[in-house]
């Protein structure tokens, strides 16, 4: 016996153990530090609505910026659905049981539950969307020849697009739908790493200076449905309206 003790499996759920968005958030942090983003992050915090499925990834320079950041959003998103945050469930670490997080949560009434140590399959939703979305990004960045630091950028596009297609089986309604009780719209979806032009609209041009800029198609703005584009000119990233994309040939970025 001694020798012989293996885990004790986890089936994985076929039902959906709430009623409503917000009755449960599962939390999670993972680390990239090997990789810092352009935007000079080092850690994705994924949250994860149990009810629709619906992710949210907030990404941090520092891992104590996590909470400032919740809670910034989750103000913003009870009050949008009218709907209040009833359960937490975060691994066992000090600083989700003493820290913020336990005294946001008993201000507010919120129940607070903890992962037994070392058995990270109880929180196996979140775990696995931390899965899926690295291993959707490190796809996406490969395929478009693309160097490690957009790894911040291709998970944000990659849970934006998911939130709105993926379906929740049970349910057969995507995450987005699920959460917001309207369908998403997607006709704005562009092939992530293909190659854009970026209309100059804050330069004084000459009569025969370029209007536009090469770029990279990144993502989605967060708040709005405005493009994210690297500016292979600027080297920055920036979020604009006024863009044309070329969708048709080979996504060659060239290393950037």
């Amino acid at each position: 016996m001694l020798g012989n003790q293996i885990k004790v499996s986890f089936k994985q759920k076929n039902y959906v153990s709430t009623s409503r968005p917000l009755e449960l958030l599962h939390l999670d942090l993972f680390s990239t530090t090997q990789h810092t983003s352009l935007g000079d992050s080092k850690y994705a915090f994924v949250i994860l609505d149990d009810y629709s499925s619906y992710t949210w990834v907030l990404f941090l320079t520092h891992k104590n910026e996590d909470f400032k950041n919740f809670v910034k959003l989750f103000s913003k998103i009870q009050n949008l659905l009218n709907l209040r945050i009833i359960r937490l469930r975060t691994d066992n670490r000090a600083k989700f049981k003493f820290g913020d997080f336990f005294e946001f949560s008993d201000h507010n009434g919120i129940s607070h539950e903890f992962l037994v140590v070392r058995v990270p399959e109880q929180n196996g939703v979140v775990k696995r969307q931390n899965r899926i979305l690295q291993e959707a990004a490190r796809t996406m960045i490969s395929e478009c020849d693309l160097p490690k630091y957009f790894w911040g950028e291709a998970v944000n596009t990659a849970f934006h697009v998911m939130n709105r297609v993926l379906l929740r089986p049970i349910f057969n309604k995507t995450y987005y739908e699920l959460f917001f009780c309207k369908n998403p719209i997607v006709s704005y979806f562009k092939i992530f790493g293909c190659k854009c032009f970026i209309l100059k609209i804050k330069e004084n041009l000459k009569n025969f200076d370029k209007k536009s800029d090469e770029g990279i198609f990144l993502g989605y703005s967060s708040d709005k449905k405005i493009y994210r584009v690297y500016n292979r000119r600027t080297v920055l990233i920036e979020e604009v309206v006024h863009v044309t994309f070329d969708e048709a040939n080979d996504i060659i970025s060239k290393n950037v």
